[in-house]
């Protein structure tokens, strides 16, 4: 029988390259060769007490707006358990507003980019078809077009490192907006200081949604004495960071400091785009890896919502 292997701490998963209706009665020979040598046993009764319902879904899907620019970069899946590697572009698509599947909309390499508990994948549309004058873009245009709908498919047949598929299929569907040019200006953000004293929240407000995996990490804040430890929550369609900080806040002068590495849903940089006319719009190269906003803490005051 055709398929794949792929190992875990405490079990192998073979997955059958075709359907297989395992289970059903018919006996099945299973042969392990490893270092320590050869097993063998039967499979016919030992595989129904193998056999997982179902219980694995799709749980957020980033962006997660419903209007995404024409040059949109990636989408993040996350599911609810690990998932196996391996297989997953036959159980990925975009379709358009026909129902039609959009061809080459995104970047199908074998190196499937999970995280290490695989339970995110990122996937990426094919930058050959974001950035202009290349030739996928001039042949082919965007994936995304401006005003049309589209409708993100993640089959049910996509299998969890159990070996089980999906709960449900997923959708999701949106509308392809203007294209997004220019980088992330630190000037356009809106920061909200909590007042001294409190553990209320210190919030930034962004004029546009923001990468969601890249905004958990890449934001800190430096006070008077150090780096202030707390948590980050992101919300408002990836528009809003918010940090709580582990100790009260004290009177001040504090600073965020930002990884240059942030991106927006286009995958433009600070002060940096992600699509740069070489010829008539030149951008200058940044050479620093942070940049920096500065804010004030000062005396008590009404907290923000907890």
């Amino acid at each position: 029988m055709l398929g794949t292997y792929q190992a875990f701490a405490e079990r192998l998963v073979f997955t059958p390259r075709f359907p297989v209706k395992l289970g059903d009665g018919l006996p099945y020979h299973v042969v392990f060769k490893g270092p320590g040598g050869t097993q063998e046993w039967d499979a016919d009764n030992r595989y129904a007490s193998l056999v997982r319902a179902p219980s694995t879904r799709v749980a957020q899907v980033f962006p997660s707006v419903d209007i995404l620019p024409s040059n949109q970069l990636k989408f993040y899946l996350y599911f609810s358990a690990p998932m196996q590697r391996g297989g997953v572009w036959q159980h990925i698509r975009l379709l358009d507003d026909k129902g039609k599947k959009v061809d080459l909309a995104f970047l199908e390499i074998d190196q499937e980019l999970w995280d290490p508990d695989n339970r995110r994948l990122t996937i990426l549309f094919d930058p050959g078809r974001i950035k202009r004058g290349v030739k996928p873009q001039m042949d082919t245009g965007s994936a995304i077009v401006e005003g049309r709908r589209y409708t993100l498919v993640i089959d049910k047949e996509l299998r969890d490192a159990k070996g089980a598929e999906l709960v449900d299929a997923f959708r999701k569907e949106f509308r392809g907006g203007p294209a997004l040019r220019s980088g992330i200006e630190l000037k356009d953000w809106k920061v909200i200081p909590p007042p001294a004293g409190s553990s209320s929240r210190l919030q930034v407000d962004f004029p546009r949604p923001l990468d969601q995996a890249l905004l958990e990490h890449v934001i800190r804040v430096q006070g008077p004495a150090g780096e202030v430890a707390g948590s980050v929550t992101i919300d408002a369609q990836e528009t809003r960071w918010r940090f709580t900080p582990a100790e009260p806040w004290r009177a001040g002068a504090y600073s965020l400091v930002i990884d240059m590495a942030l991106e927006d849903l286009a995958g433009n940089r600070i002060g940096r785009p992600f699509d740069v006319d070489l010829i008539n719009h030149p951008a200058e190269r940044i050479s620093a890896s942070t940049a920096s906003l500065r804010f004030e803490i000062r005396g008590a005051g009404p907290d923000l919502p907890r």
